[in-house]
């Protein structure tokens, strides 16, 4: 995220950072079903009940596919995409 946000970078290199939590979260989604991904909490200090949460599917899984899948349904759904 520092590589995109100015201002995830700017905080991060703040140390506005409080609180760090990692984990797995498994999720249905109703098009493609089951989705395993590993998420990151990050609670922001200067921000009170503010967490950013970030998920990804591990290379190669299913739930990668899965993910890959939806993006370009999603690409496929967007106006520019769409013929009259």
């Amino acid at each position: 995220m520092a590589t995109r946000s100015d201002e995830f970078r700017t905080r991060g290199a703040a140390h506005d950072i409080k609180a760090h939590r990692r984990g797995t979260k498994r999720f249905h989604h109703p098009v493609v079903g089951g989705l395993t991904l590993r998420f990151e909490a990050l609670e922001v200090a200067r921000a009170a009940g503010l967490t950013l949460f970030g998920f990804t599917a591990a290379p190669g899984s299913p739930s990668e596919e899965s993910l890959r899948l939806l993006s370009s349904w999603a690409a496929s759904d967007r106006p520019e995409h769409q013929h009259s």
